[in-house]
């Protein structure tokens, strides 16, 4: 079985831990398929099927919205059930959604039915795994290295932002829409063979087994009595509702409508967002541990809020561009230190549920902000949606950063 380092061993980065190591391959090709599943499906509803871009924000919308509903019954579960059975188990059930759809591609019957009922599988595969893979990384690496591993993991996620979808047109163009859907399932089988051998921490035997709803509001209690924890979401959630949608969604209509590109060229400042992140995420694996993170993590979110509204200022689709890359690079420092503050600061015996909790914040209220900016932009121009969304969040992360000296110090 795959070893465990104690928290007594010192190593050059969380790449050294054999245990970590495992997840993380495994996550290499979680990552690369879930960045692309979007493209993918979206893709055959439009150029396969024919259908319209109602339709394919119908497939946008089933592939996310299990995230909503599950992510806090997948973190309780992720406390009491064997974490390596549940990720192995969610990878193939994936795995096996992606496979019947290209087997439906190749016998020529597919239909749109099938496509919402597969994104709802594949949706549910996905939300209920991911407070795992999250909960899992503290509970395989000492602390010291827990900011190293997840910089890790967040190189691997935002790679795959950029490669996912290429990966899978380059595939479908060569074997067809099917072979695309075979290449996604492949990816997943594999990455479920780096789990076979890992060894997991068990959970505290003698923790009194509650209801899913009894432990979901035992999370949901810590996370409230914690004032750093409180603030750390509640900055999570501002960004969840202003930067990420403005940025990720409403950019590509300002491309569009205010720039005069074509909507597919949003890719290039899509590219340029996930190069930057990747940099910054090396940059703090290789940093490791740092002084006052609880600073550093704000001043990015102030660099990001800032990007934001300068972007919907912009009249420029190079300046666009420019600035995408410099948000990725405030984005990365924004997502490892949030994630491993909140990690830092929480018990193990509830981390799968705070990770639960944290998934619904930073993914589940997506769409949310992404439908009131939406409304905003329709009504007043994406500019001016763009430039609230960051003008707001600015206003909230500075406000919190000079009234709150001891989350500026916080480690």
């Amino acid at each position: 079985m795959t070893s465990v380092r104690t928290p007594s061993e010192h190593t050059a980065n969380a790449i050294s831990v054999p245990a970590f190591r495992a997840l993380w391959s495994c996550n290499v090709a979680f990552f690369l398929v879930m960045n692309a599943q979007r493209f993918a499906f979206g893709w055959v509803v439009l150029d396969l099927l024919l259908e319209d871009e109602s339709r394919q924000g119908i497939i946008v919308f089933t592939l996310g919205a299990p995230t909503a509903l599950l992510v806090l019954q997948a973190g309780a579960w992720a406390d009491r059930w064997d974490r390596r059975r549940m990720l192995i188990a969610t990878q193939l059930a994936s795995a096996a959604v992606m496979a019947a759809t290209g087997f439906w591609i190749r016998a020529g019957d597919l239909q749109f039915g099938w496509l919402v009922a597969a994104t709802l599988l594949a949706g549910s595969a996905t939300a209920i795994g991911q407070p795992v893979r999250s909960s899992l990384i503290p509970a395989l690496v000492p602390r010291q290295q827990l900011f190293s591993a997840i910089a890790l993991n967040a190189i691997a996620m935002t790679l795959s932002l950029i490669l996912g979808p290429v990966l899978v047109k380059l595939v479908g163009d060569q074997f067809g829409f099917d072979g695309a859907f075979f290449f996604q399932a492949g990816l997943l089988v594999l990455g479920s063979m780096f789990l076979i051998r890992l060894d997991v921490p068990p959970h505290d035997a003698e923790r009194e087994r509650a209801s899913i709803l009894a432990d979901t509001r035992e999370a949901a209690r810590h996370i409230l009595d914690d004032r750093h924890l409180k603030t750390l979401f509640g900055l999570l959630l501002t960004a969840s509702l202003t930067i990420n949608p403005a940025v990720m969604v409403t950019l590509q209509a300002h491309v569009k409508d205010e720039l005069g590109r074509s909507a597919g060229d949003a890719a290039i400042p899509f590219a340029a967002m996930g190069l930057g992140m990747a940099i910054s995420s090396f940059f703090l694996m290789r940093k490791g541990d740092m002084a006052n993170k609880g600073a550093v993590f704000q001043r990015a979110m102030m660099a990001g809020t800032s990007i934001t509204f300068l972007t919907g200022l912009s009249n420029s689709f190079w300046q666009v561009v420019a600035l995408a890359g410099v948000m990725g690079l405030a984005g990365g420092f924004f997502i490892n230190m949030n994630q491993g503050l909140i990690q830092a600061n929480t018990p193990h015996a509830l981390m799968g549920r705070v990770m639960g909790v944290y998934t619904l914040v930073a993914n589940g209220l997506f769409p949310l902000g992404a439908l009131i900016i939406g409304v905003a932009a329709t009504k007043f121009g994406t500019g001016v949606a763009i430039c609230t969304a960051g003008l707001l969040g600015f206003s909230i992360v500075a406000t919190t950063y000079v009234r709150n000296a001891e989350l500026r110090r916080l480690a």
